[in-house]
């Protein structure tokens, strides 16, 4: 079991390194700055980027080089595809569309700039991978998805020119035969202008538009997918309707779909508490010592915090001038001196540099139920990096969130007496909690930290709400740079929430309050115990659900936290 855990965690701590490398790509290559990969998604902001082309739309069993390809394609679409043109032209119905959206991606995968060539080579692999495995789903197995697919390896293969994969040649040749004296050459005209997407678009409507005419039907969507074949085309066919047209959209129908917007039913029973007016005196002497001896029993080294924390969060700060130089700017002060001595050389002064944390943090964690058994690790991570960070003079926080009753509590009762309204948003009574404010220090606070052990604080979590909070805390200190960093192992979850709205509604509003505060300047980073959050966080660390915190897992925060600059 053990040998699994690690497993799962170096699978995820991979995937994630993929994600970062991926977007890095998509932003550099396809010039847009918003665009972030999350558990192997593309968005740009909180909303999902939807592949139009169906090779793009890669998965976690595709090989490295596929996922790599496939968001190469991805950042070529951004950067040589106008989408009104593309919009303009693309025909209606799902096989005109699909068509056409494959006519345009082939197109910029075709005018790949020679200093591109990883690019190249990485989109090329990714259709040749595309065009075989789709063939082996059974794609070929029923009249349209044979034409389909040999139009698609026809285009490509002229548009690009590279071979056909021979696996799939074998299939498609006796529709190709079929298909040449017609669509060759459309196909050819479509080349000659495949660097021109003004030309290139008016021709590839009138060629998608002929091969929907040749399947009889505007749609050509089965309605019922019985066999292989039919599955493989009716996946084919997945998000080429018409609201889909241009460069990719936002749309994720797991989550955006049927959200709209959040809403709340009511903040009349919603609260901010301090958690030592929640726990009684004896307890906090008792929980503190409990935290006491879990510290203890860590041993973390604090030297050694001081030292990676202070070089992890400075940033180079002006402090002053540096005179007596011999370059830089002239130092009016030290004219004189040539007077006196000619040769003197060190009249120049520059701007002195040195490293300062001008940084806040601030811990945010999730006080679910789920939570609870993580206690003994998570009071013990927070309470010793709050006490080397204020040691350094860095300011901090520490605050949680949970709800202040099960299965709606207060809201939920008002909800009913008011006739149980359709979609009534989020419907539980809102606790925040603070156990410790950015004006006491690590040793005024030690009791309130220590609250993090009063069990029954922990009951339901709305993540989203909790992220927006925080963030306002933290930009209301000042710093110049803000962490918010969350504690969580898992999505926000309210059962009473979530019985009455549209799926994915808190998992949204998740999204975007991420998005939200990192967009107003602040750092958000998730420490996630088990599972995987990058879908939520493109700053998320996988740390193993342990018992005990240790050295290494002190060192992989530390970590983490520098590499957010």
């Amino acid at each position: 079991m053990i040998h699994d855990a690690l497993a799962d965690r170096a699978a995820a701590r991979a995937a994630h390194r993929l994600d970062l490398l991926r977007g890095t790509t998509v932003r550099a290559i396809g010039r847009d700055r918003e665009v972030r990969f999350r558990a192997g998604e593309p968005y740009r902001g909180a909303s999902r980027l939807t592949m139009l082309a169906p090779h793009l739309r890669a998965t976690a069993d595709d090989d490295p080089r596929c996922l790599r390809g496939a968001a190469d394609g991805l950042a070529l679409r951004m950067r040589y595809t106008d989408p009104v043109p593309h919009r303009e032209h693309r025909p209606d119905g799902d096989i005109g569309g699909l068509v056409f959206d494959q006519l345009e991606q082939f197109r910029v995968e075709s005018v790949v700039p020679p200093w591109f060539p990883g690019a190249a080579a990485n989109v090329r692999h990714r259709v040749e991978h595309w065009l075989v495995t789709a063939d082996a789903d059974g794609i070929t197995q029923t009249n349209s998805g044979l034409l389909l697919h040999t139009v698609a390896a026809m285009a490509w293969s002229h548009l690009t020119g590279f071979p056909v994969p021979a696996l799939v040649e074998e299939v498609i040749e006796p529709m190709r035969a079929a298909l040449a004296p017609e669509f060759g050459p459309r196909i050819a005209r479509l080349g000659k202008v495949r660097g021109e997407q003004e030309r290139f678009a008016p021709l590839a409507t009138e060629f998608a538009v002929g091969v929907a005419d040749l399947l009889g039907a505007p749609s050509g969507r089965p309605r019922r997918a019985l066999s292989a074949g039919q599955r493989a085309l009716a996946d084919l066919l997945r998000g080429s309707g018409p609201e889909d047209a241009g460069v990719p959209v936002a749309g994720d129908p797991r989550h955006l779909s049927e959200v709209d917007g959040y809403r709340i039913f009511t903040t009349a029973h919603d609260r901010q508490r301090d958690a030592t007016g929640l726990v009684r005196p004896a307890q906090q002497k008792e929980f503190r010592h409990r935290l006491d001896d879990l510290v203890r029993h860590a041993r973390l080294n604090r030297a050694k915090m001081l030292r990676d924390l202070a070089a992890a969060l400075a940033i180079p700060a002006a402090d002053g001038w540096e005179h007596g130089l011999e370059s830089g700017h002239v130092d009016g002060r030290r004219l004189a001196t040539l007077i006196t001595s000619p040769s003197e050389t060190r009249v120049f002064r520059a701007e002195a540099v040195t490293r300062k944390a001008d940084v806040s943090v601030t811990f945010l964690l999730d006080c679910s139920g789920s939570m609870k058994q993580h206690v003994p690790l998570t009071s013990v991570l927070v309470d010793t990096l709050t006490r080397v960070l204020d040691e350094l003079g860095v300011t901090t926080e520490v605050l949680g969130f949970s709800t202040d009753g099960w299965n709606g509590g207060r809201a939920r009762r008002d909800w009913a007496r008011a006739g149980r309204p359709a979609e009534p948003g989020r419907l539980n009574d809102r606790l925040h909690l603070v156990f410790k404010n950015a004006d006491d220090s690590w040793r005024r606070s030690r009791l309130g930290i220590a609250g993090l052990f009063k069990a029954d604080l922990f009951r339901e979590g709305l993540g989203g709400e909790a992220v927006r909070w925080a963030a306002e805390r933290s930009r209301a200190l000042g710093a110049r740079r803000g962490l918010v960093v969350v504690f969580s192992d898992g999505g926000p979850a309210d059962s009473a929430t979530a019985a009455q709205n549209p799926d994915g509604f808190l998992e949204t509003d998740l999204l975007r309050a991420v998005h939200e505060a990192e967009t107003r300047g602040s750092e958000v980073h998730a420490l996630s115990l088990g599972v995987d959050l990058g879908h939520f966080f493109a700053r998320s660390l996988v740390l193993p659900a342990q018992d005990r915190a240790d050295q290494s897992m002190v060192d992989e925060i530390i970590a983490a936290l520098g590499a957010g600059r």
